[in-house]
């Protein structure tokens, strides 16, 4: 049976600050040469995308938290705030002193205070400094941007605040680069996700729900474990998505995918029979 997987890219793909473990793309090639499909399922954008995932020969996949979705290289569906939205959001975070990024689909905008905050705190909660491919450091941002979504980060720790005010017309997602979940957020549209994306992916090929594997390991992976015919977290997940996987594998740095892979091949191959 053909399958269709998707895996997230920061934590599951990419340890954190590091680069694509060779383990990870000998076993998504691997799984590749026996005919599945391959699709990349993350809260990046295209601009993005870590340069060590290259290698990979994705078949498509799910943007922007399932805002921008593509397949064979056609856009299948793409979502943007409004004008009026990405006003009410900038505006109410700036009243409530809290700073945020703005990813568009040509880059990441980032006022310095933020992106001095945003790197400390990445430095003293793991010990490392992510480097975010098309980041624009600007403490102005143009008005007539493409924005798929917006990151809130709280130097006083009032995440919950927004979640709570802003929680009926955003989908309010927890962080999945290792800072305080009170510390930063995604503010993201709502009947938008990972989940919806893949839906969208196999409707395009003409496949079945079943036929699908979501791999990841944060909070924002929830809805694609939860849709996905097969949801695996990796060793090193959140407690979070643990809970709500069907199979839990190994860290990313410990054959993660690999065995991610293999259990996928081994469940679907005992259902045939």
């Amino acid at each position: 049976m053909r399958l269709n997987f998707f895996f997230d890219v920061d934590g599951t793909l990419l340890p954190f600050g590091k680069g694509l473990p060779e383990s990870a793309l000998e076993a998504i090639l691997d799984a590749k040469s026996r005919g599945h499909r391959i699709f990349v399922s993350t809260g990046r954008s295209p601009s993005e995308m870590d340069k060590a995932l290259s290698p990979i020969p994705f078949d498509g996949g799910v943007y922007s938290a399932g805002c921008l979705v593509i397949a064979e290289g056609k856009i299948l569906e793409e979502r943007s705030y409004s004008r009026k939205q990405v006003e009410e959001v900038l505006t109410y975070l700036k009243e409530m002193g809290q700073l945020a990024m703005v990813q568009t689909s040509n880059g990441t905008y980032m006022p310095s205070r933020a992106y001095d905050f945003f790197k400390e705190s990445l430095i003293k909660s793991n010990g490392i400094s992510i480097k975010i491919p098309g980041l624009i450091v600007s403490d102005s941002i143009p008005e007539d941007l493409d924005v798929k979504k917006i990151l809130v980060l709280s130097p006083s720790g009032r995440v919950d605040e927004v979640r709570r005010d802003l929680g009926d017309r955003y989908n309010i997602v927890g962080n999945t680069v290792g800072l305080k979940q009170s510390d930063m957020a995604e503010i993201c549209l709502k009947g938008v996700d990972k989940g919806s994306g893949i839906k969208t992916i196999l409707s395009y090929y003409g496949e079945e729900r079943k036929s699908s594997v979501g791999v990841g390991d944060g909070a924002n992976d929830i809805e694609m474990i939860e849709y996905a015919g097969l949801g695996i977290a990796m060793g090193n997940a959140d407690e979070c998505l643990k809970v709500k996987a069907d199979w839990i594998s190994s860290d990313v740095e410990q054959d993660g995918l690999r065995n991610a892979i293999k259990h996928a091949e081994e469940v679907y191959s005992a259902k045939m029979v």
